[in-house]
Protein backbone atom coordinates (compact mmCIF):
# COMPACT_ATOMS: atom_id res chain seq x y z
CA UNK A 1 0.00 0.00 0.00
CA UNK A 2 1.31 3.43 -0.94
CA UNK A 3 1.15 6.54 1.24
CA UNK A 4 1.95 9.94 -0.26
CA UNK A 5 3.25 12.32 2.40
CA UNK A 6 4.38 15.86 1.53
CA UNK A 7 7.75 16.79 3.01
CA UNK A 8 10.31 19.57 2.71
CA UNK A 9 14.01 19.45 1.89
CA UNK A 10 14.58 21.43 5.09
CA UNK A 11 13.16 18.65 7.29
CA UNK A 12 15.70 17.25 9.74
CA UNK A 13 16.18 13.61 10.70
CA UNK A 14 14.00 14.22 13.78
CA UNK A 15 11.26 15.72 11.57
CA UNK A 16 11.39 12.65 9.34
CA UNK A 17 11.07 10.30 12.31
CA UNK A 18 8.07 12.31 13.53
CA UNK A 19 6.40 12.05 10.10
CA UNK A 20 7.05 8.31 10.07
CA UNK A 21 5.42 7.92 13.48
CA UNK A 22 2.40 10.14 12.76
CA UNK A 23 1.59 9.01 9.22
CA UNK A 24 2.71 5.38 9.03
CA UNK A 25 3.52 3.66 12.33
CA UNK A 26 0.27 4.79 13.97
CA UNK A 27 -1.71 2.97 11.27
CA UNK A 28 0.48 -0.02 10.43
CA UNK A 29 2.70 -0.58 13.47
CA UNK A 30 6.48 -0.93 13.42
CA UNK A 31 8.01 -2.42 10.27
CA UNK A 32 10.48 -5.29 10.20
CA UNK A 33 12.58 -3.60 7.52
CA UNK A 34 12.99 0.06 6.52
CA UNK A 35 14.28 0.53 2.97
CA UNK A 36 15.68 3.98 2.16
CA UNK A 37 18.21 5.75 0.00
CA UNK A 38 21.46 7.12 1.41
CA UNK A 39 20.18 10.55 2.35
CA UNK A 40 22.11 11.90 5.38
CA UNK A 41 18.88 11.92 7.39
CA UNK A 42 18.62 8.14 7.05
CA UNK A 43 22.23 7.73 8.17
CA UNK A 44 21.86 9.97 11.21
CA UNK A 45 22.14 8.93 14.85
CA UNK A 46 18.43 9.65 15.39
CA UNK A 47 17.42 7.26 12.62
CA UNK A 48 19.83 4.57 13.82
CA UNK A 49 18.47 4.84 17.36
CA UNK A 50 14.91 4.41 16.08
CA UNK A 51 15.82 1.24 14.19
CA UNK A 52 17.87 -0.15 17.08
CA UNK A 53 15.23 0.61 19.73
CA UNK A 54 12.41 -1.16 17.86
CA UNK A 55 14.43 -3.97 16.22
CA UNK A 56 13.98 -2.58 12.72
CA UNK A 57 16.40 -3.79 10.05
CA UNK A 58 17.80 -0.79 8.19
CA UNK A 59 18.30 -1.43 4.45
CA UNK A 60 19.84 1.28 2.25
CA UNK A 61 20.12 1.41 -1.51
CA UNK A 62 23.51 1.20 -3.16
CA UNK A 63 25.19 4.46 -4.16
CA UNK A 64 24.01 5.74 -7.57
CA UNK A 65 21.64 2.79 -7.78
CA UNK A 66 18.17 3.89 -6.59
CA UNK A 67 16.63 0.90 -8.42
CA UNK A 68 17.50 -1.14 -5.29
CA UNK A 69 14.06 -0.13 -4.02
CA UNK A 70 12.30 -0.80 -7.30
CA UNK A 71 8.79 -0.89 -5.84
CA UNK A 72 9.07 2.61 -4.39
CA UNK A 73 10.62 3.88 -7.62
CA UNK A 74 7.66 2.56 -9.62
CA UNK A 75 5.12 4.07 -7.21
CA UNK A 76 6.89 7.44 -7.31
CA UNK A 77 7.07 7.32 -11.10
CA UNK A 78 3.34 6.62 -11.38
CA UNK A 79 2.48 9.36 -8.87
CA UNK A 80 4.65 11.90 -10.70
CA UNK A 81 2.96 11.08 -14.01
CA UNK A 82 -0.44 11.56 -12.38
CA UNK A 83 0.58 14.87 -10.84
CA UNK A 84 1.99 16.21 -14.10
CA UNK A 85 -1.49 16.07 -15.64
CA UNK A 86 -2.89 18.38 -12.96
CA UNK A 87 -0.14 20.91 -12.21
CA UNK A 88 0.64 22.27 -15.68
CA UNK A 89 -1.34 25.43 -14.89
CA UNK A 90 -0.14 25.87 -11.30
CA UNK A 91 2.46 23.49 -9.87
CA UNK A 92 1.91 24.92 -6.38
CA UNK A 93 -1.35 23.03 -5.88
CA UNK A 94 0.15 19.50 -5.98
CA UNK A 95 -0.04 18.96 -2.21
CA UNK A 96 -3.83 19.21 -2.01
CA UNK A 97 -4.18 16.56 -4.73
CA UNK A 98 -2.29 13.86 -2.81
CA UNK A 99 -5.21 12.43 -0.73
CA UNK A 100 -7.39 11.74 -3.78
CA UNK A 101 -4.48 10.40 -5.83
CA UNK A 102 -3.40 8.13 -2.98
CA UNK A 103 -6.92 6.71 -2.62
CA UNK A 104 -7.18 6.19 -6.37
CA UNK A 105 -3.82 4.41 -6.49
CA UNK A 106 -4.61 2.13 -3.55
CA UNK A 107 -8.03 1.12 -4.93
CA UNK A 108 -6.79 0.36 -8.46
CA UNK A 109 -5.80 -3.21 -9.32
CA UNK A 110 -2.17 -3.80 -10.28
CA UNK A 111 -1.18 -5.86 -13.30
CA UNK A 112 1.14 -8.19 -11.36
CA UNK A 113 -1.46 -9.27 -8.76
CA UNK A 114 -4.79 -8.31 -10.41
CA UNK A 115 -5.67 -6.92 -6.96
CA UNK A 116 -5.57 -3.43 -5.47
CA UNK A 117 -3.34 -2.66 -2.45
CA UNK A 118 -6.49 -2.36 -0.30
CA UNK A 119 -7.70 -5.79 -1.41
CA UNK A 120 -4.33 -7.29 -0.46
CA UNK A 121 -4.27 -5.52 2.91
CA UNK A 122 -7.88 -5.90 4.12
CA UNK A 123 -9.54 -8.13 1.54
CA UNK A 124 -11.70 -5.48 -0.15
CA UNK A 125 -11.70 -1.94 -1.43
CA UNK A 126 -13.14 0.77 0.84
CA UNK A 127 -16.14 2.81 -0.24
CA UNK A 128 -15.26 5.83 -2.35
CA UNK A 129 -17.22 8.91 -3.38
CA UNK A 130 -18.11 7.14 -6.63
CA UNK A 131 -19.55 4.14 -4.73
CA UNK A 132 -21.66 6.34 -2.47
CA UNK A 133 -22.65 8.74 -5.29
CA UNK A 134 -22.37 11.61 -2.81
CA UNK A 135 -22.30 14.14 -5.59
CA UNK A 136 -24.95 12.71 -7.90
CA UNK A 137 -27.53 12.50 -5.10
CA UNK A 138 -27.33 16.15 -4.18
CA UNK A 139 -28.92 19.12 -5.87
CA UNK A 140 -26.35 21.36 -7.61
CA UNK A 141 -26.91 24.14 -5.08
CA UNK A 142 -26.28 21.78 -2.14
CA UNK A 143 -23.26 19.92 -3.47
CA UNK A 144 -20.37 20.22 -1.03
CA UNK A 145 -17.40 21.79 -2.88
CA UNK A 146 -14.87 19.46 -1.23
CA UNK A 147 -17.01 16.37 -1.88
CA UNK A 148 -17.38 17.33 -5.52
CA UNK A 149 -13.66 18.03 -5.88
CA UNK A 150 -12.71 14.76 -4.18
CA UNK A 151 -15.08 12.79 -6.42
CA UNK A 152 -13.68 14.39 -9.54
CA UNK A 153 -10.08 13.87 -8.48
CA UNK A 154 -10.65 10.21 -7.59
CA UNK A 155 -12.42 9.48 -10.87
CA UNK A 156 -9.84 11.25 -12.98
CA UNK A 157 -6.89 9.91 -10.98
CA UNK A 158 -7.95 6.30 -11.55
CA UNK A 159 -8.14 7.00 -15.27
CA UNK A 160 -4.67 8.56 -15.19
CA UNK A 161 -3.23 5.63 -13.22
CA UNK A 162 -4.26 3.32 -16.05
CA UNK A 163 -2.77 5.72 -18.58
CA UNK A 164 0.44 6.04 -16.54
CA UNK A 165 0.84 2.26 -16.47
CA UNK A 166 0.17 2.10 -20.21
CA UNK A 167 2.74 4.83 -20.91
CA UNK A 168 5.40 3.18 -18.72
CA UNK A 169 5.03 -0.13 -20.55
CA UNK A 170 4.78 1.53 -23.95
CA UNK A 171 7.89 3.68 -23.50
CA UNK A 172 9.86 0.72 -22.12
CA UNK A 173 8.84 -1.44 -25.08
CA UNK A 174 9.67 1.33 -27.54
CA UNK A 175 13.20 1.79 -26.19
CA UNK A 176 13.93 -1.92 -25.94
CA UNK A 177 14.21 -2.27 -29.73
CA UNK A 178 15.31 -0.19 -32.71
CA UNK A 179 12.50 1.93 -34.16
CA UNK A 180 12.35 3.33 -37.68
CA UNK A 181 10.04 6.14 -38.77
CA UNK A 182 8.70 7.31 -42.11
CA UNK A 183 7.90 10.82 -43.28
CA UNK A 184 4.50 11.90 -41.87
CA UNK A 185 4.74 9.52 -38.90
CA UNK A 186 3.63 10.97 -35.56
CA UNK A 187 6.12 10.77 -32.67
CA UNK A 188 6.61 12.03 -29.12
CA UNK A 189 9.78 13.99 -28.39
CA UNK A 190 11.72 13.62 -25.14
CA UNK A 191 11.59 16.86 -23.13
CA UNK A 192 14.96 16.17 -21.46
CA UNK A 193 16.81 18.80 -23.52
CA UNK A 194 13.88 21.13 -24.26
CA UNK A 195 13.09 24.44 -22.51
CA UNK A 196 11.15 23.81 -19.29
CA UNK A 197 7.41 24.50 -19.06
CA UNK A 198 7.31 24.64 -15.24
CA UNK A 199 9.55 25.97 -12.49
CA UNK A 200 9.54 22.49 -10.93
CA UNK A 201 11.43 20.07 -13.19
CA UNK A 202 9.97 17.02 -11.40
CA UNK A 203 6.54 17.84 -12.83
CA UNK A 204 7.78 18.33 -16.40
CA UNK A 205 6.11 16.00 -18.93
CA UNK A 206 8.61 13.35 -20.03
CA UNK A 207 7.58 13.67 -23.68
CA UNK A 208 5.93 16.38 -25.77
CA UNK A 209 3.86 16.04 -28.87
CA UNK A 210 2.79 14.37 -30.93
CA UNK A 211 4.79 16.00 -33.75
CA UNK A 212 5.26 14.96 -37.38
CA UNK A 213 8.41 13.48 -38.94
CA UNK A 214 9.29 15.54 -42.04
CA UNK A 215 12.63 14.00 -43.07
CA UNK A 216 14.96 11.14 -42.22
CA UNK A 217 18.58 12.21 -41.72
CA UNK A 218 20.98 9.28 -42.16
CA UNK A 219 19.98 6.13 -40.30
CA UNK A 220 19.44 7.35 -36.73
CA UNK A 221 18.16 10.96 -36.90
CA UNK A 222 14.93 12.64 -37.95
CA UNK A 223 13.76 16.16 -38.71
CA UNK A 224 10.52 17.12 -36.96
CA UNK A 225 7.82 19.71 -37.64
CA UNK A 226 8.02 21.72 -34.43
CA UNK A 227 5.89 24.76 -33.50
CA UNK A 228 7.27 28.21 -34.41
CA UNK A 229 7.81 28.99 -30.73
CA UNK A 230 10.62 26.39 -30.58
CA UNK A 231 13.85 28.11 -31.60
CA UNK A 232 16.28 25.17 -31.37
CA UNK A 233 17.53 22.65 -33.92
CA UNK A 234 14.75 20.45 -35.27
CA UNK A 235 16.78 17.27 -35.92
CA UNK A 236 16.81 14.63 -33.17
CA UNK A 237 18.40 11.23 -32.58
CA UNK A 238 16.00 8.29 -32.68
CA UNK A 239 16.64 7.62 -28.97
CA UNK A 240 14.83 10.90 -28.18
CA UNK A 241 11.66 9.77 -29.97
CA UNK A 242 8.77 7.48 -29.09
CA UNK A 243 6.17 6.44 -31.69
CA UNK A 244 2.69 7.84 -31.25
CA UNK A 245 -0.27 5.49 -31.15
CA UNK A 246 -3.83 6.31 -30.04
CA UNK A 247 -4.78 5.25 -26.55
CA UNK A 248 -7.07 2.30 -26.07
CA UNK A 249 -10.72 3.47 -25.73
CA UNK A 250 -10.75 2.66 -22.00
CA UNK A 251 -7.78 4.98 -21.47
CA UNK A 252 -9.18 8.03 -23.28
CA UNK A 253 -9.95 10.71 -20.66
CA UNK A 254 -13.61 11.61 -20.18
CA UNK A 255 -13.03 15.28 -19.44
CA UNK A 256 -13.42 17.66 -22.37
CA UNK A 257 -10.15 18.90 -23.89
CA UNK A 258 -9.27 22.54 -23.44
CA UNK A 259 -8.01 24.16 -26.65
CA UNK A 260 -6.47 27.49 -27.55
CA UNK A 261 -8.48 29.84 -29.79
CA UNK A 262 -7.20 29.95 -33.40
CA UNK A 263 -5.08 33.00 -34.16
CA UNK A 264 -3.13 34.48 -37.08
CA UNK A 265 -0.26 36.94 -37.35
CA UNK A 266 -0.26 40.25 -39.26
CA UNK A 267 0.47 38.38 -42.51
CA UNK A 268 -2.60 36.19 -41.88
CA UNK A 269 -0.47 33.10 -41.30
CA UNK A 270 -1.28 30.61 -38.52
CA UNK A 271 0.79 31.26 -35.41
CA UNK A 272 1.26 29.83 -31.93
CA UNK A 273 1.81 33.29 -30.45
CA UNK A 274 -1.27 34.64 -28.66
CA UNK A 275 -1.97 38.27 -27.86
CA UNK A 276 -3.56 39.51 -24.64
CA UNK A 277 -6.28 42.16 -24.87
CA UNK A 278 -6.30 42.96 -21.16
CA UNK A 279 -5.87 41.50 -17.68
CA UNK A 280 -9.06 40.47 -15.89
CA UNK A 281 -7.64 39.46 -12.51
CA UNK A 282 -4.38 38.87 -10.65
CA UNK A 283 -3.33 36.68 -7.73
CA UNK A 284 0.01 36.92 -5.96
CA UNK A 285 2.84 39.34 -6.63
CA UNK A 286 6.30 39.28 -8.17
CA UNK A 287 7.48 35.88 -9.40
CA UNK A 288 4.52 34.26 -7.60
CA UNK A 289 1.94 36.25 -9.59
CA UNK A 290 -0.41 34.69 -12.11
CA UNK A 291 -3.12 36.32 -14.17
CA UNK A 292 -6.58 35.77 -15.63
CA UNK A 293 -6.52 37.38 -19.08
CA UNK A 294 -8.77 38.05 -22.07
CA UNK A 295 -7.12 36.58 -25.19
CA UNK A 296 -7.49 38.58 -28.40
CA UNK A 297 -10.14 36.94 -30.58
CA UNK A 298 -11.52 34.80 -27.76
CA UNK A 299 -14.74 35.17 -25.83
CA UNK A 300 -14.63 36.38 -22.23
Amino acid sequence: MAHSIPAKKSHSAADTVEILAERLIRYHGFPDVLVSDRDPRFQSEVWSQLCSRFNITQAMSSSYRPQTDGQTERVNSTLEQMLRRYVQADEREWERLLPALELAYNTTSHSSTELSPYEIMIGENPLTAADLDLVGGLAPTRTLPMAKLFRQLCDRAQSHILKAKWHQKYYADAHSRAVEYKVSDQVWLSSKHLPALNHCSKFEPKYRGPVTVTERIGTVAYRLALPPTYEGHNVFHVSQLVPHRPLAPALVPHEAPVGWPPTRDEANNPTYQYLVDYILDQKGTGEEAYYLVKWRGARK
